[in-house]
């Protein structure tokens, strides 16, 4: 035996973990590309935005294969876009099960903050969770979305009085009304954000999110194992916006019994707990994820409608006259022209570019000829499967909201076929699909119609056009110039 010296060991390691990351796992598909794992980097690096990167490294080979090798979450993954592909990934629960970050990364200061929850859990603790939070999340109350989309229009006055500009910077401004409305809705209690300027549960919530969203410590998150201060602060930050969540609900629907008498999703969850059919832990878990699912991707919905809206300002014009007069929900659902902008937007910016929460749970193959492993995380791509020519023609990079139909009925069929093929996946697909999607859609109607109706607005000339740098997808940092009506 060789006598190996003690320096050489953190060498042997380096470069271990440098194989790991530089390249696949021998066992995987080696008939489909892999992406270089430096792209992750990019936008980091150079500035690029996550299209750019999409456009450079992943479009061309997810159009041809249906599906790639690529690095994130400190793992080498496959990423599919193809509609058999992505139909196979819904329906086979069982193979392809659900394993979000609780499993995957559970030692990361993401997986504190979300939890175990309904849209990370599979079989039979996902149907528990199901069963406690869908009525709230299917059947709700509108009303506190018409009211705050007013208070979100005083808000906006209110800066642009102050200012002395009509130029917003739209993305606090929006998540305030997205935060707004999902308490409102779902949770039971108002977070208040519309009404004061420095909510204090808002300001903690912008906190935690920096360190949560660190694109380096998303990328690598294995590095939250180790004593950073930094993350051992965000660890005990995060622990502590959680408790004053679930005090905030306590406060306002378990200590005066209005749970009791009410229908929120959080009530349900609450009388859950009370049957011990949930622990207080998993109680808390899906009242949080209400909040970040439930604000962050209406958030950057709402972002991508304002954007569209003001690049297309016709459509402003056209929504506006179209909604003349209506003040309830149900007569929104009719509009053939508000209807069609929504699901286009939606396609040509689904708010969550990527998605990789499913494991195998067995050996299998995706489709006829991708042979995978047991044990290997596989995701989609919701922009590559909304942007692929035999999904959608070669028009497909064009903004055509009259690609979905111009009488209502075949506008929402399209929307559903469209869903049903696989061939759009913004709010996911099968039995796992996004259970706040009505939620998410009346909200968005309410908001268009009311800002219609009040204002008009467009791009500044000097404003970048591009989107986030990685995860979320919406117009990055978005500004735009608001002209009040008569």
């Amino acid at each position: 035996m060789f006598d190996i010296p003690l320096l050489y060991y953190p060498v042997f390691i380096l470069v271990y973990l440098a194989y790991k990351v530089v390249f696949p796992p021998l066992n995987f598909p080696r008939n489909i590309p892999t992406i270089p794992f430096y792209v992750n980097f990019l936008p980091i690096l150079f500035g690029i935005d996550q299209l750019d990167v999409f456009r450079l490294y992943l479009a061309e080979p997810l159009e041809r294969y249906g599906a790639v090798k690529i690095f994130f979450g400190s793992r080498w993954n496959i990423l599919v876009s193809k509609p058999e592909y992505l139909s196979q990934l819904f329906k086979d629960e069982n193979t392809f099960a659900k394993s979000g970050n609780q499993k995957k990364i559970p030692y990361s200061v993401l997986a504190a903050y979300t939890g175990d929850n309904v849209i990370s859990a599979h079989g039979a603790i996902w149907r528990k969770y199901r069963n406690a939070v869908t009525n709230g999340l299917q059947h709700f109350d509108d009303a506190p979305i018409w009211e705050n989309t007013k208070l979100f229009r005083k808000l906006l006055s209110k800066k642009i009085e102050n200012g002395n500009s009509n130029r917003l910077s739209m993305v606090p401004l929006i998540q305030r009304l997205a935060l707004d409305n999902i308490s409102n809705v779902a949770l039971g209690f108002d977070f208040g954000t519309l009404k004061s300027d420095n909510c204090p549960l808002h300001q903690h919530l912008l906190h935690i999110k920096k360190k949560i969203f660190h694109p380096f410590f998303l990328t690598f998150p294995f590095f939250d194992r180790l004593p950073i201060p930094s993350r051992v602060k965000g660890f005990k930050e995060v622990e502590s916006f959680r408790r004053e969540l679930v005090r905030k609900v306590q406060d306002d629907l378990i200590t005066n019994f209005k749970f009791e008498q009410t229908t929120f999703a959080s009530s349900d969850l609450i009388r859950a707990y009370n049957r011990e059919e949930l622990n207080y832990k998993q109680l808390c878990d899906n009242m949080i994820i209400i909040l970040i699912a439930g604000h962050e991707n209406p958030q950057m919905a709402l972002t991508s409608m304002f954007y569209f809206l003001a690049k297309y300002p016709e459509f402003q014009e056209l929504i506006r006259e179209e909604v003349k007069g209506i003040t309830e929900s149900k007569y929104l659902l009719e509009l053939p022209i508000l209807n069609s902008f929504i699901y286009e937007v939606l396609r040509y910016y689904p708010p969550l570019n990527s998605i990789i929460n499913r494991c195998t749970t067995r050996a299998c193959r995706l489709g006829s000829e991708i042979a995978i492993p047991k044990g290997v995380y596989v995701g989609y791509s919701n922009y590559g499967s909304s942007h692929n020519t035999k999904n959608w023609g070669e028009d497909h990079m064009e903004f055509k909201p009259e690609r979905w139909g111009k009488e209502i009925e075949s506008i929402h069929n399209n929307w559903k076929y469209a869903k049903n093929s696989c061939k759009i996946t913004s709010f996911h697909g099968g039995r796992r699909v996004c259970l706040g999607e009505k939620l998410a859609l009346t909200e968005i109607r309410i908001t268009i119609t009311e800002m219609v109706k009040h204002y008009k607005w467009k791009l500044p000339n000097d404003w970048q056009d591009r989107v986030t740098p990685a995860g979320p997808l919406s117009p990055w940092a978005l500004e735009l110039i608001f002209e009040e009506r008569n």
